[in-house]
């Protein structure tokens, strides 16, 4: 099953209410000539690359490994001011980036407002946190609600852990396995290995619980809307089968959870 990948309701919240004037606001201990000696630096980090943690959904990452965000007052732009530079270093490259295990043709190189020619993914300008010290530090995510990490296709998202603690227990299974087998084969062939629809085996982006659930009720590209079709039950039991079959171990989803997706 194809799935849309969306923002957290902290990314959403944070581009309605925190504009540039009151990041600007935040912190004002930088000065002009302090930004932009950082955003000149060159940056030889040109490979942008996919990352991993556990059941996250694959994110970017530099070619050391580390974190790169984008911003949730950046709309398709970049627009970190002058206070913002002390926190978010632009990841800028001279020719055209490099990319590896990702979508290479989401990647640009264009001047930004200060004559920088820094990368972006899918529109997003990208962005590395001074306060990740090594590969693997996530510490921008969400860092004075404006840094968001960026997913692999090319939206800016919190990359949620699975199974939010609810048991994929036999029942569940059982009633999502007919379900499936119903509807859903079909297109994803019997075994999830995948045939008009995408290859649910070892699908790691079906960690992302909210996302899958959306697309089984409201539907996504080639994948037809099932919320008419499905009651809450079955959403939920068809949602917990694919999520821990065919090598996928990524916990239950609650009716509770279906209904709140509605």
């Amino acid at each position: 099953m194809k799935f849309k990948l969306t923002h957290t309701a902290r990314s959403v919240a944070c581009a309605a209410t925190f504009g540039i004037a009151g990041l600007a606001h935040a912190n004002t201990a930088t000065t002009d000539s302090d930004a932009a000696q950082k955003s000149s630096q060159p940056n030889s980090a040109t490979l942008i690359a996919k990352g991993t943690s556990g059941a996250m959904t694959p994110f970017l990452v530099d070619a050391e490994g580390r974190t790169l965000y984008t911003l949730a007052t950046d709309e398709k732009k970049a627009a970190c001011d002058d206070a913002c530079m002390k926190h978010w270093d632009p990841v800028v490259s001279e020719s055209r980036p490099l990319g590896k295990d990702i979508l290479p043709g989401l990647l640009k190189a264009e001047k930004n407002d200060k004559g920088v020619s820094q990368v972006s993914y899918g529109g997003l300008p990208l962005y590395r946190f001074d306060g990740d010290k090594k590969p693997g530090d996530m510490n921008g995510q969400g860092f004075a609600d404006v840094g968001v990490m960026v997913s692999v296709l090319g939206t800016a998202e919190h990359p949620q852990e699975a199974g939010e603690k609810v048991e994929a227990t036999p029942e569940l299974m059982a009633a999502g396995a007919k379900v499936f087998a119903s509807t859903c084969a079909a297109c994803h062939g019997a075994e999830g290995q995948g045939a008009f629809g995408t290859k649910l085996e070892g699908f790691d982006r079906l960690a992302n619980g909210p996302a899958l659930l959306s697309t089984i009720i409201h539907g996504l590209n080639s994948m037809p809307a099932l919320g008419g079709q499905f009651n809450d039950e079955q959403v939920a039991a068809v949602a917990t089968y694919v999520r821990n079959s065919w090598g996928n171990k990524f916990g239950g989803v609650s009716v509770e959870q279906a209904k709140a997706a509605r």
